[in-house]
């Protein structure tokens, strides 16, 4: 093997390593075709050579006196961080249009403040936390959200230096001469140093993505090969790599619960951003789904609808996220509103038995998708549909499933942001053994915490 290894290059030795990490042995006798399949994976990507953060002359570690200077200008900054992120993007992306691709106009100033304030809750999080950062770091916490975002966007490495020179002529400008070379330098090298932690761990959620089966990073060609309707204004939407592709014919390999993204360009300009949707194929298939709920108004929604036919091509990221199982094998109730119901389809599969309860609250019959998945699955079902007995509170939703599958359950909710935070607020009162909920759209631009109930850092950030 040593000796392919140094005939083939270093791909193979990656390679050999995800075989390690598998199992070796194990894997080699009891699924001789997999071990061959992981051999001899190259790794696909799109991304162009800038990659990773060596080189790029950015900080390992802070200063003790930087770390000093923020925790003390964090009072200053923090009733100015709104102010600071719109001026951010409204000059970054007056002079970068091409960065106008990362960003949902619907999201971002005139037409809304949600990016904005996104960014805002973030660097002030980032600041009262300085001292300790180990809050944001945490599994499946503000980071690693962020940086899997990151990644579903395609974002590398050089358009941190436009956030960092954009950022600090925002700061610049709001704070005036409050900001003296002292304190610049200070959040100039937080900045930094923050970049490098991201760029880092994305690095490293790229080299995972492609070492997947089916996996990739960076856009990737796809063929749309079936679209069906499944309610009213919903479709799936099933997407193959066509023939001639690094990753034909191949199974897809991601977690349950994950997003695609897709890019679609209605405008014929490039510009319009990929729109994030939860895979609802099952994790091994040779196609990746998602499902998209058309939306009054929503540019990409509405342009899959009415204009993707069949044969179409679009370009897909490969799927991140980190809204995923805790474990398969506890016990768990799930909880979704609208189209909120695309990550349970998987999560329904995974858990079997283990789903004490599934909730589900839509307007009607006819607008709610899976039903049929749902019923079939044999899993306790609790469906509350509001054109027929109106809105149902949270407060008495919680209630009645609590009632019906108790308090020690992992609890996984996606919907609405206000209805989530509502539900999740009722039930960590209930007293329920763990909540976990999802978010459309920016991460961090709700008054509660997008990741968990309990513990967010994030919490009076904004």
């Amino acid at each position: 093997m040593d000796r392919l290894l140094a005939y083939f290059g270093p791909f193979f030795q990656t390679a050999r390593a995800a075989l390690i990490r598998l199992g070796g042995l194990a894997v080699l006798l009891l699924n001789p075709k997999r071990a061959v399949a992981i051999l001899w994976k190259r790794q696909h990507s799109t991304l162009g050579p800038a990659r990773g953060s060596a080189g790029m002359g950015l900080p390992s570690a802070m200063k003790p006196e930087t770390v000093d200077t923020i925790a003390a200008t964090a009072p200053v900054v923090a009733p100015r961080a709104q102010d600071i992120t719109k001026t951010f993007y409204d000059g970054m992306l007056k002079d970068h249009k091409s960065l106008l691709a990362y960003f949902n106009p619907a999201h971002n100033v005139p037409i809304s403040t949600l990016q904005p304030d996104a960014l805002a809750a973030s660097v002030v999080a980032y600041a009262i936390n300085i001292r300790d950062l180990s809050p944001l770091l945490v599994p499946k916490g503000p980071v690693a959200a962020i940086c899997h975002r990151h990644c579903a966007l395609c974002v590398v490495p050089p358009q941190y230096v436009v956030v960092h020179d954009n950022l600090m002529a925002a700061v610049g400008k709001i704070l005036g001469n409050a900001v003296t070379p002292q304190i610049a330098a200070a959040w100039s090298e937080a900045v930094l140093f923050l970049a490098k932690a991201c760029i880092d761990t994305e690095e490293s959620l790229y080299k995972m993505a492609e070492q997947r089966s089916g996996g990739w990073s960076g856009l990737e060609t796809f063929e749309v090969v079936e679209i069906k309707e499944l309610a009213k204004d919903i479709k799936s939407f099933s997407f193959k790599a066509p023939r001639g592709s690094p990753i034909f014919g191949q199974a897809f390999e991601f977690t349950g619960g994950q997003y695609l993204s897709l890019k679609v360009d209605p405008e014929g300009d490039g510009l319009t951003a990929p729109r994030h949707y939860t895979v609802t194929s099952p994790p091994g298939a040779d196609h990746l789904q998602c499902t998209v709920k058309k939306i009054q108004g929503g540019k990409v929604s509405t342009y899959l609808h009415e204009k993707v036919t069949v044969g179409d091509k679009v370009q897909l990221t490969a799927p991140f996220g980190i809204f995923t199982l805790e474990s398969a094998a506890e016990p768990a109730v799930l909880m979704s509103a609208g189209i909120g119901v695309t990550p349970m389809v998987n999560f329904s599969k995974a858990l079997g038995a283990n789903v004490k309860l599934a909730v589900h609250v839509d307007r009607a019959p006819e607008t709610a998708a899976y039903r049929d998945l749902f019923a079939a699955s044999g899993q306790p079902l609790l469906e509350k549909y509001t054109k027929s007995g109106g809105r149902v509170s949270p407060k008495e939703l919680v209630r009645e499933t609590v009632e019906k599958a108790g308090v020690g359950n992992n609890f996984y909710i996606c919907g609405p942001p206000s209805w989530m935070e509502e539900v999740s607020a009722e039930l960590v009162k209930a007293g329920a053994k763990s909540v976990e909920t999802e978010v459309f759209g920016s991460q961090l631009a709700q008054s509660g915490c997008p990741f968990k109930t309990s513990g967010c850092p994030f919490k009076g950030a904004a």
